[in-house]
């Protein structure tokens, strides 16, 4: 009788191997993805945090700048797709309270997605009409699909907030499907 392994037995230990190797890519991809969409939810409650220091401002000298979001200049300008607004750009922002950047110094990006599918955000513009900046939105792309029914509750809490405080309705036929607001 020989001594070794034969070929059948051989061939089982790989496929067993190949199968929990596999498992554990898996998983290991998942935990990635759910680390960078939890990174997501943060940095918006980080932005969430700027907007809010900025609505809260008293150093501005023009009364009328105090108790708005940050951005009235950049709604109606350039925007993501003709709807959304690019968190980004409030970089360039400096108004009578300040620039953007001394209530955030670092805008964060989207890890992943950063140009394509950048942070986003949309101003009131009522509550009285024609009043932009009274409250927000903002929008991140997650890597986690939504559920048809996810789907659907997102419209409706836009229909909600257009009939409300105006504003735009959530990008269509985008991935986005995280937001947060005041």
């Amino acid at each position: 009788m020989s001594r070794g392994f034969t070929l059948i037995e051989s061939l089982a230990v790989i496929a067993i191997i190949g199968i929990l190797a596999s498992l554990t890519i898996f998983t290991f991809s998942q935990a990635q993805s759910r680390g960078r969409d939890a990174k997501r939810k943060n940095d918006l409650t980080a932005i969430a945090l700027a907007f809010q220091a900025r609505y809260e401002a008293q150093t501005c000298s023009n009364l009328s700048d105090r108790g708005f979001y940050p951005g009235r200049s950049l709604v109606g300008g350039d925007q993501l797709g003709g709807t959304w607004t690019k968190v980004t750009d409030l970089r360039s922002v400096l108004d009578d309270c300040g620039a953007f950047s001394e209530y955030m110094v670092t805008i964060p990006e989207d890890p992943i997605y950063m140009a394509a599918s950048p942070y986003i955000f949309d101003l009131s513009t009522k509550p009285p009409p024609g009043v932009v900046g009274k409250h927000y939105r903002l929008g991140a792309r997650l890597e986690r699909v939504i559920s048809s029914q996810e789907s659907s509750e997102l419209a409706r809490m836009s229909e909600l907030w257009e009939q409300s405080f105006g504003g735009k309705s959530f990008p269509t036929g985008s991935d986005y499907s995280y937001f947060i607001g005041k």
